[in-house]
Parts: C-alpha cells; structure tokens; sequence
C-alpha cells in the first residue's frame, strides 16, 4: 500500500534577545562576539513530497527557501575578528530523506538516510560576499537487541559527511556511536538505563573559513561522551490519557531570550 502526502508551510523566526545584544563578548585574544540590534526575522517556504509503502518505507523530498538567514559571520575589524549575526540573503536547500523501521524477533533497528543540496547566497558590499554551495548527507541507525524478557541493549550511530555551516564555515566530517543498556523494575512500572554516549570521542567540529580576507580554523569539542544513569517510574495507571499540549506566546518568547550561544558546534 502506498500513501503520497503534499505539504506546504511558510515560517516566520524572530531572532533570539541574545543574537541581539550589543555587548561584546571575547571567545579569544583575537576573537569577539557581539550581536546585532538590526537584526530581522527570517522567513521560510518549504514545499514537501512524501510517499509511505506499506506503512513503513518513508521517502521524502522537501525543498526549502529561506530569506534573510540568520548566520554568524567572522568579520576582520583591525588585528581582531568579530563574531556577529547576520541576514544572509537566501538559503536554498532541497534535501532527501528516507526512514525505514525493522524487526525480526529479538533484533529491531532504525535507520535514516538524508542528502541535501544547500546553497548560501548574499552581498554585503566590497569582499564580503557570499556564494557557496554544498552536496552532504548523513546517516543514523539505531540497532536494539532484546537480551532477556526485562533487558535490552541499544548501539546508536550518527555519521555525518562535510557541511558548511552558518553560510561561509566550511565543517569536515563528524559523528558518534552510543551504547545503552535498559532494564525494566517494579513489575514494568520502572525503569533502569545505563548509557555512554559518543564512546570514542569522534562528536566535534572542525573546519575552516574563508571570508572577507580573514582565514580561520576552528577545532571545537563539548562534554559530548557522557556516561548516564536514569530512573524513570510510571504512577497510577496506565489507561489514563495524557494531558493535552497547549502552546501559548509566553513559550515563543521564552525560546527568544534563551541563551543562543556563540561556539561552533552547539
């Protein structure tokens, strides 16, 4: 059986308080960021082909527009750099995406294909343009092995090939592998899971930029591998519904003053 769903959205992002503060913030001797108090709303236009075989194969093809793309450039000022957000002029990114689910007994895994085609464009006068574009794709797995009746085992996969990221930082490759242990306590109502995420280290970004006669290499790493316990218990009972989800403008807002970061990578 196959099913074809046409979708169409058009989306308004205001930039987060944080993206326009005006103070400036030192990441290194030669590094500043600052935001920007003229910073617009970017605008997207998605238009989207999905197709479902049997309830499980998922093909999609989405095309995105974006105008006015918030994007940190690295811009030369002196012997210094800043680091501030600006409207790109558009984005284009047409991307394929296939997801398919599958179990035999006491295996499952999922897995997710994804390959886009982005193209950054925009002009701020002088040396400070920007024409680039990038063919990348990614995939992710996640196997689960049931290894008794209570006790599962997960390993997760993520690997994704050369990007740019925010219009001009041209990232090489980078991914993870987890590894996971859950058991099931208290007669099913709880739940015990051990996990290690990003075992070897490999989650970090590096790459270079290029741009307004300033060369840049960044090499940034987090606390990505982590290991995790976690309790989870169900009180009451089971049949009972879940609350409904209302969103309200003070959750839109919250998002905006929210802290949005500077670093590469986050």
């Amino acid at each position: 059986m196959s099913v074809f769903n046409i979708t169409y959205s058009r989306r308004i992002d205001r930039p987060d308080y944080q993206n326009m503060n005006p103070f400036e913030f030192k990441l290194n001797d030669y590094t500043y960021s600052k935001g920007n108090t003229n910073l617009r709303p970017q605008y997207t236009n998605s238009f989207g082909v999905t197709h479902t075989y049997k309830y499980k194969l998922n093909t999609s093809l989405t095309y995105s527009h974006v105008s006015d793309m918030f994007a940190r450039i690295l811009e030369p000022e002196g012997s210094v750099q800043y680091q501030t957000p600006r409207n790109l002029a558009t984005q284009d990114v047409v991307s394929m995406n296939v997801t398919y689910p599958f179990s035999y007994k006491w295996y499952s895994f999922f897995t997710s294909l994804t390959g886009n085609y982005t193209y950054y464009k925009a002009d701020f006068g002088g040396n400070r343009k920007i024409n680039q574009d990038v063919v990348n794709g990614q995939i992710y797995i996640q196997n689960t092995f049931k290894l008794h009746k209570d006790l599962t085992a997960e390993l997760t996969g993520l690997y994704i090939t050369p990007f740019i990221w925010e219009g001009t930082f041209r990232g090489k490759a980078m991914g993870f592998v987890s590894a996971g242990l859950q058991k099931n306590v208290l007669k099913g109502k709880g739940t015990i899971k051990a996990s290690v995420d990003d075992i070897f280290k490999t989650m970090r970004f590096r790459g270079i930029n290029d741009y307004a006669g300033a060369y840049s290499r960044i090499d940034a790493a987090w606390e990505s591998r982590m290991f995790k316990i976690n309790f989870n218990y169900r009180f009451g009972s089971n049949q009972v519904k879940a609350a409904r989800q209302r969103k309200t403008g003070l959750e839109s807002e919250g998002k905006r003053a929210q802290n949005s970061g500077g670093n590469p990578g986050q």
